[in-house]
């Protein structure tokens, strides 16, 4: 029994097929009836850490946090709410949800940004940041942060 060679362009007809598939499916979530909704930061498992600060960083001085939120193929990070009040920070982040009937491909897609924060007195930062889980509950994390003069 012999088999016939599978022709050279076979693999590549698939890959456009799906490239072509996503690209359609994944329209641009700023379209009408797109939705902003406060991040999803419970990260499924994935091990990829939500809410990441250094550990100590110095008055006045902005530092970075990397706030990541987890959702679909088609879902797009859509800015922070960021509110300090003396030593405490709270971190909101956004993501902005494609139209109910939008096709996308079945994925976990961690989206990171990047937050500049700062402290104005020295002591213990505390950063926390508030989202969802994946069955729709709140969610807040914390880090401390130690402040230097």
């Amino acid at each position: 029994m012999s088999t016939q060679p599978r022709p050279a362009f076979a693999g590549a007809s698939v890959l456009v097929l799906v490239l072509g598939s996503a690209a359609v499916g994944c329209r641009s979530a700023a379209e009408p009836g797109s939705r902003r909704v406060v991040g999803i930061i419970d990260n499924g498992g994935t091990g990829i850490t939500p809410l990441v600060v250094p550990d100590t960083v110095y008055v006045q001085v902005p530092f970075l946090a990397t706030v990541t939120t987890f959702g679909g193929a088609c879902d797009h990070p859509d800015g922070s709410d960021v509110s300090t009040r003396g030593l405490l920070t709270d971190v909101t982040p956004y993501d902005l949800l494609p139209p109910p009937e939008t096709i996308c491909i079945a994925l976990l897609r961690a989206s990171p940004r990047s937050i500049a924060l700062t402290f104005a007195a020295p002591g213990t930062g505390v950063v926390r940041l508030h989202g969802r889980s994946f069955g729709g509950g709140d969610v807040t994390l914390q880090r401390v942060v130690v402040v230097r003069p």
